[in-house]
């Protein structure tokens, strides 16, 4: 299926620059995305570290008060005294020593989120407390949570995960966070049988969003396990767990994809702290960056669909500001090819085309005012050079190349384009100015040179082409277009049916006379049809010939300027190249 050259290059246009509006589209759109992505993460990692200062800030505070309580002599000496009693407490003593270390204790008030606070003694079981009631006889060594936190050698304060509080009679159901600080005897040197200050505090006073934004979750993990969630958590289990695995892998930042039970997805920020040890966490569902990339797509689309139809719009107006020019001077050469020679050429934006009408103008004028001037002077040498002439610069040679030229426009090849404007306007030029006088040989050749170079494109490169002349001979006078219609003969009749072929043009100085053979590989000619050719050379004139109008022209131009011992002569014959030798005599001028 054939389609006009104007739909062909609207398509191209468009198809070139959708896909650069698409990738432009898609690169806005991601920016923009990462962008407010970035900006999510920047307020998350800003609330995180807010909360950390908090939190550290508090736990420093709860270490020194914790500290001071247990280095007290008066607890020091209560725990001391249960731990060493073994048989009935004294109860006097041990009523004192209730209202000291309740007294003592009570220091803990100063931070405000203490809940509750018990000394566990080295049996494990509490020996005095304060706030709610616990329970007797709890064993503390038995709870995991306890352990954990109480017995770690590197750590003097210690901080436990998020606990139940069944040790106490009226919130067992509570969960809790804990600091433990071991109960030193500083007078013997050694702590006082295990026993510990526990202390219970809460961190949902502390933890807060400072983000403004309420959709914001803060957490507290002991390295890869939720210690806390200050807020009631929408996270599915499998979330939750993929929020560990980040953890351990390290990961400052990372995303928890959407789950089955679960249709939301999280940024999770997070720093660890230096006092406790503990990974604060900011957790932020991408609902709004979801939304956002939702809202931007559909922009963006609307956006390239706009601008695709203002694509095609204006690669219809690009191809009829280019192509129109080219039209209008394929009809005009249409139009010399019917005959007419009242032809004017207007003048186009295109450097190339101005340049194929200026010469092809300057060739109608040269003609009409040749054909004028040869019809005075000599009727039948105007004649003959007229023929030749017509047969060489041909209107519809000049239409083959420009139909040529558009076939490259339609598959973009520029380089061909420039490269076969070029050369006709070359041919042209060389054709059309002082077209009968005498020209050196190195220009005659040179000009056949760019026309089987011309039609190499035209032909993709079919003809393989050799010149060979001796140096001493380039500046020998020779009569224009006398090698051209050889090779243009060569080309029509002698490739016609051949995908490619050979050419020759060999030029030798043979003492009293020059030869110039134009030599193809092509179809052979038909013997009785060579003989025909060579008699009608040697004897008959050029004007009663109705065939080989070419040849008989060139001999013709060759014997009026050297004489009757010039001329053209045809060798053909089977299994060996076709050659057309034109020979010159040496005349004593040269």
């Amino acid at each position: 299926m054939k389609f006009s050259l104007r739909l062909q290059m609207i398509v191209s246009f468009s198809i070139v620059f959708i896909a650069m509006i698409v990738i432009f589209g898609s690169l806005i759109l991601n920016y923009n995305i990462s962008s407010y992505q970035k900006q999510s993460y920047d307020s998350i990692n800003k609330v995180v570290k807010a909360n950390l200062s908090l939190i550290d800030n508090y736990l420093d505070q709860l270490i020194t008060v914790s500290k001071i309580v247990a280095n007290d002599q008066d607890i020091i000496k209560a725990v001391t005294y249960r731990n060493s009693v073994q048989g009935e407490i004294d109860y006097a003593v041990e009523l004192y020593n209730q209202r000291e270390v309740a007294s003592k204790i009570k220091q803990l008030d100063v931070l405000g989120n203490i809940t509750n606070a018990l000394i566990i003694g080295n049996d494990h079981e509490y020996l005095y407390y304060y706030g709610s009631s616990p329970v007797r006889g709890y064993r503390f060594d038995q709870q995991d949570w306890f352990n954990k936190a109480a017995y770690i050698e590197d750590k003097y304060i210690r901080f436990t995960n998020f606990h139940p509080t069944d040790y106490l009679l009226n919130h067992r159901s509570r969960q809790t966070v804990s600091v433990i600080t071991p109960i030193i005897n500083a007078n013997q040197y050694y702590t006082a049988g295990r026993t510990f200050l526990m202390s219970d505090f809460n961190l949902d006073p502390i933890i807060s969003d400072k983000s403004g934004q309420g959709n914001m979750q803060i957490a507290i993990y002991d390295g890869v396990n939720p210690i806390h969630f200050a807020n009631n958590s929408s996270l599915s289990d499998s979330q939750k767990e993929r929020i560990s695995e980040g953890l351990r892998n390290g990961d400052k930042s990372f995303t928890v994809a959407k789950s089955g039970e679960h249709l939301v997805s999280y940024l999770v920020v997070n720093e660890t702290s230096q006092v406790s040890g503990w990974t604060i966490l900011g957790i932020m569902p991408l609902t709004e960056i979801e939304q956002m990339r939702t809202t931007n797509t559909t922009v963006v689309m609307i956006m390239i669909v706009i601008a695709c139809i203002l694509v095609v719009f204006l690669s219809g107006l690009i191809s009829k500001s280019i192509l129109n020019p080219m039209q209008s001077l394929l009809q005009r050469f249409n139009q010399i090819a019917s005959g007419r020679r009242d032809i004017s050429f207007k003048e186009s934006r295109s450097v190339e085309i101005n340049l194929i009408a200026e010469t092809a103008d300057h060739m109608l004028k040269n003609i009409n005012q040749l054909t004028d001037d040869v019809v005075e002077e000599q009727k039948r040498l105007a004649t003959e050079q007229l023929k030749v002439l017509q047969h060489q610069i041909n209107p519809h040679f000049l239409n083959n190349v420009l139909q040529s030229i558009k076939a490259m426009a339609v598959t973009g090849d520029t380089e061909s384009i420039s490269k076969a404007t070029t050369l006709l306007g070359k041919i042209l030029s060389y054709s059309v100015y002082n077209p009968y006088e005498l020209v050196e040989l190195k220009q005659e050749l040179s000009y056949t040179e760019n026309y089987i170079t011309l039609q190499n494109i035209r032909f993709n490169g079919m003809i393989h082409y050799s010149m060979s002349c001796d140096e001493e001979l380039d500046h020998l006078p020779v009569p224009k277009l006398m090698i051209q219609p050889l090779v243009e003969n060569a080309i029509e009749h002698g490739f016609k049916d051949q995908k490619e072929g050979n050419l020759s043009i060999v030029v030798e100085d043979a003492g009293d006379e020059i030869y110039i053979a134009v030599m193809n590989d092509g179809s052979v000619v038909d013997p009785d049809e060579m003989e025909l050719i060579n008699c009608m050379l040697s004897d008959r004139d050029t004007y009663k010939q109705k065939q080989s109008i070419g040849l008989l022209n060139l001999n013709q131009r060759l014997k009026s300027c050297y004489g009757v011992q010039a001329g053209v002569k045809m060798l053909s014959r089977e299994g060996m190249n076709t050659s057309i030798v034109i020979t010159i005599p040496k005349r004593k001028e040269v």
